[in-house]
């Protein structure tokens, strides 16, 4: 609901998050999984948010829940980025029309020169990097930071908050928060979802020297000034720990992400596979890319290991390009038409059933080392056998922690093979696709669920607001 009361309640905490339903950011999830937990445990949460105007994609399915929060929405500036897109636009339409620029040269065509790497160093392609990475310092979402503060100063006087949480990225919200701990000395938990100034496959275009000095200063600033710091997972913990001796050990915490049951139940009957099914569910950021899956399945088709007629996979999600590459054209090079298909966005809701219909789910580490993807949490609630495609880190120490499925390298064609063929066996022996599952210690994964995992954000909460 999207309004204000007027009686304060008795314990209300204060969320800002940029994102929030139906913004389909995998971002929106978090924040509402926590705002229902605290709802439950007798806390009042107040969300100070964006209109939903300002939402690129939106999953008007959203993520059930977010009537236990009174939603505040503000408008947001919109970066100057986008103007400089529509300029360079107009610039390269200009070009094609023109015979006497149809060719690329070291001033119009930086990245494909001949030179590479030394136009990009001249004073002018400093500049320019120098000009945009400051449009995404702390990120692209600026704008919202005077509106966000108005909100949320108003909504202090209101509801009197006990403690101010902030999630990021987008990490504005910690700059929000910053503010207004200054400005009313409000108790406040920064909440990292992702790391900040060492952001994890950062594209170099957007970054600096100077856009990286000044985030790491921003950063510290957070770290010292909030009263609470919860990451995600252990590895992103232990690393603010290391470049922050100095800081008071009680400030740190690990809340990771989760799951909840009560969604999954209320997704009602999930029908079954006619075929082995092999999910992928997520989006190809972060330089993930199907390419080992593909040629994993392509081969044991083609040596008949995997018989065409009894097998599926499929790509949930905004998976239709990895980088500039058509997905599309992968699996035809894989050899896997009538096999690969690309299912495209769903609703949420829709996506958690691709999930239970699935006998093995695919997992993609990309260049993530410290940060574990949010669905890799619904895949333990599904209990399903997990292909995990990864390097060496927080991701491949989750799933090996839990037994939930295998780790194989992003180099390692013959171990997916093999991961892959082994539970398609166990699919044909027993015959029935629901009762194909892998595993898990049950008390290992108990430990990701929300009910547990909002218990203890809401004794940090106490904990915080009670500490003067």
């Amino acid at each position: 609901m999207t309004a204000e009361r007027n009686a304060s309640p008795p314990r209300s905490v204060l969320i800002l998050a940029h994102s929030w339903p139906p913004d389909a950011y995998v971002g929106a999830v978090r924040p509402v999984y926590l705002a229902r937990q605290l709802a439950r445990l007798g806390w009042q949460p107040v969300v100070v948010t964006v209109q939903e105007r300002y939402y690129e994609l939106k999953n008007t399915a959203g993520v059930a829940g977010t009537d236990s929060a009174l939603v505040i929405r503000t408008r947001c500036l919109p970066n100057p980025r986008r103007a400089y897109l529509w300029l360079k636009n107009l610039v390269a339409r200009r070009r094609r029309r023109s015979p006497a620029l149809t060719t690329s040269s070291p001033a119009t065509d930086e990245m494909s020169s001949p030179q590479g790497q030394g136009v990009s160093r001249s004073i002018p392609g400093r500049l320019k990097r120098t000009l945009l990475s400051l449009l995404y310092t702390p990120d692209e979402f600026q704008g919202w930071f005077p509106f966000a503060l108005v909100a949320s100063l108003r909504a202090v006087a209101r509801h009197r908050p006990k403690c101010v949480i902030s999630t990021g990225p987008p990490f504005t919200s910690h700059l929000v928060a910053l503010a207004l701990k200054g400005i009313c000395g409000a108790k406040w938990v920064a909440d990292f979802r992702d790391p900040w100034s060492w952001r994890e496959g950062l594209p170099a275009e957007i970054s600096s020297p100077v856009s990286d000095r000044i985030n790491r200063s921003l950063e510290k600033i957070v770290m010292q000034r909030a009263d609470r710091v919860v990451c995600v997972t252990p590895a992103t913990t232990d690393r603010y720990r290391q470049l922050y001796p100095r800081l008071p050990a009680n400030k740190w915490l690990t809340i990771t992400n989760g799951y909840d049951m009560a969604e999954f139940a209320g997704l009602g009957p999930v029908e079954k596979p006619d075929r082995f099914t092999i999910s992928y569910i997520g989006g190809f950021d972060f330089s993930r890319t199907p390419l080992l899956v593909l040629r994993a399945v392509g081969e044991l088709v083609s040596a008949g290991m995997l018989d065409r007629l009894r097998v599926t996979l499929r790509f949930v999600g905004p998976c239709r390009y990895v980088g500039d590459r058509p997905v599309s054209q992968m699996i035809a090079e894989s050899g896997l038409n009538g096999i690969a298909e690309i299912v495209g966005f769903v609703p949420r809701p829709e996506a958690l059933k691709e999930i239970l219909r699935a006998n093995v789910l695919v997992l993609l580490g990309g260049t993530q080392r410290l940060s574990v993807a949010a669905k890799v949490y619904e895949y333990v609630a599904a209990g399903k056998p997990i292909l995990a495609i990864t390097e060496d880190g927080a991701t491949a120490e989750l799933i090996r922690r839990i037994g939930g499925g295998r780790v194989v390298a992003p180099n390692d064609l013959e171990g997916a093979k093999d991961a892959i063929v082994s539970w398609y066996k166990r699919y044909v022996q027993e015959g029935k696709a629901e009762t194909l599952h892998w595993p898990q210690d049950p008390g290992i994964a108990e430990e990701y669920s929300w009910d547990r995992l909002g218990a203890r954000y809401a004794a940090a909460l106490e904990e915080c607001s009670e500490n003067k």
